[in-house]
């Protein structure tokens, strides 16, 4: 069977879709919608597609049978729903959503409808965190004693003002976390395990911006490891971001997409500082590497299909990212520790 997909929303991560459809045996980009006319006309041109301005419409095709939501994050769970509700399934970008009550309703509604619900995490897929997963998950790394997160990059202030959501609590959900970060976030939580508390700081120190723009936290994994993130959309020039997994017999360090680092039990390796600067000052970089990511992400949403299971990232676990970050934003709110939801 040949899936045809829908996208909401044809912005920025919009072409990395549509690239990944095309390179897809069994997928076609049927139909586009975005609320501006000009920029639908000009998607649907460029990828062979229909288009429409209310994706109501799109949701009434026949042969759309899988809908990407690349929409304001805000918007993800309320146009996800109305997609499982027309019989639809859905992917969306990064966050699944902002706040865990709409992820939720947006789960149960996709379980409800019987429809399948994945989030894109592509660098999951990437070959040097896929690497380190299956080291620890082998235990090769022994008990793991600290999972580290930095985030250090750079975003201009007419990055924010280019569109009227970025940088708002109610569409962006958040800062250099909840959009830049969570990818990163993710990664964590994904290698090291689920996160039981965290203790934090947030603020705003360089950008005209309602949200965070610099944030650490100290965090407690259930597993009894430690660890930290910190992140920030402030930093000259931008730095690449920096994961650590440090086990009893073995130590992990990628930065940006590279390892620079591996020691595993009898093995070393440490590779040369300074080749990759994934999303170190450019929103678009990386982009380009990514569309492999979503390739295999979106190939494991159509065998998901197929076979009646899980994908890769169900948005049950799109929500454990989501749920740390808002414990970091409570927590640095409150100054009191906080348990992810």
């Amino acid at each position: 069977m040949t899936y045809g997909f829908g996208i909401i929303g044809c912005g920025t991560i919009a072409p990395v879709f549509a690239d990944a459809i095309a390179q897809l045996d069994n997928a076609r980009l049927v139909a586009v919608s975005d609320v501006v006319e000009e920029r639908a006309r000009a998607f649907a041109a460029r990828y062979g597609a229909s288009w429409h301005t209310d994706y109501g419409d799109l949701f009434r095709r026949d042969d759309v049978h899988i809908v990407c939501v690349l929409t304001w994050s805000g918007k993800h769970a309320d146009v996800g729903v109305a997609a499982a509700l027309a019989g639809k399934h859905v992917i969306t970008t990064k966050p699944v959503d902002v706040t865990l009550p709409k992820i939720d309703r947006l789960i149960t509604t996709c379980r409800d409808q019987r429809v399948k619900l994945a989030a894109i995490h592509q660098m999951r897929s990437f070959d040097s965190f896929a690497r380190a997963k299956r080291a620890i998950d082998e235990g090769r790394l022994g008990r793991i004693h600290f999972g580290n997160v930095f985030i250090p990059w750079c975003r201009t202030q007419e990055y924010y003002d280019s569109a009227e959501w970025r940088g708002t609590w109610q569409w962006d959900g958040g800062g250099c976390l909840m959009n830049q970060g969570i990818h990163c976030v993710d990664l964590l939580q994904w290698l090291v395990g689920p996160v039981a508390e965290v203790q934090a700081y947030a603020d705003t120190l360089a950008h005209r911006i309602e949200v965070e723009d610099a944030a650490v936290a100290a965090l407690r994994f259930e597993s009894g490891a430690l660890g930290v993130i910190m992140g920030s959309s402030a930093v000259y020039r931008g730095l690449p971001s920096r994961i650590e997994v440090l086990g009893a017999t073995g130590n992990v360090v990628v930065e940006g997409e590279d390892i620079i680092r591996w020691q595993v039990g009898e093995e070393e390796e440490i590779a040369a500082l300074g080749g990759s600067t994934l999303g170190a000052t450019d929103p678009q970089a990386g982009l380009a590497d990514a569309v492999a990511g979503h390739v295999e992400q979106i190939g494991d949403f159509l065998r998901a299909i197929e076979e009646d299971r899980p994908p890769f990232v169900s948005g049950e676990e799109a929500r454990k990212s989501v749920a740390i970050v808002l414990a970091i934003y409570e927590s640095a709110r409150t100054g009191r520790p906080a348990k992810p939801g």
